[in-house]
């Protein structure tokens, strides 16, 4: 598996998901130089508890909902995520609104994503 050492690597991904065996795996293969997530519970939290272990620095956006407003307030801070990525690992339930945005976001920047396989 290649290694990306320089990597800024987005995780994003649905805050139900406890657990993610595949997205640990990955970090570690990676070796990020930093983990930029969202700050919330699930797949988030997973992403932070792992940077926090393993030494690498976190970066956590939260939503701006002053600025923004609680509509757009998620959608803006999924794209800013995306945005400081190099990379970025998705970990979806399939449900979640705010996973698919990050997802697009991706897309429309054209950063390189990986949709891991849930536990």
């Amino acid at each position: 598996m290649v290694k990306y050492k320089n990597e800024v690597v987005a995780v994003v991904g649905s805050r139900g998901i406890q657990h993610c065996a595949a997205l640990a795996r990955r970090l570690a293969e990676l070796e990020p130089a930093e983990v930029v997530s969202g700050g919330a519970a699930g797949v988030d939290a997973l992403a932070a508890a792992w940077a926090r272990a393993n030494g690498v620095p976190l970066l956590e956006l939260r939503p701006d909902y002053a600025t923004h407003g609680p509509t757009a307030a998620p959608h803006v801070r999924n794209a800013e995520i995306v945005k400081r990525a190099t990379r970025v690992l998705v970990v979806w339930d399939g449900r979640s609104k705010g996973t698919l945005s990050a997802l697009r976001a991706a897309r429309r920047l054209g950063r390189p994503m990986e949709l891991l396989p849930l536990d």
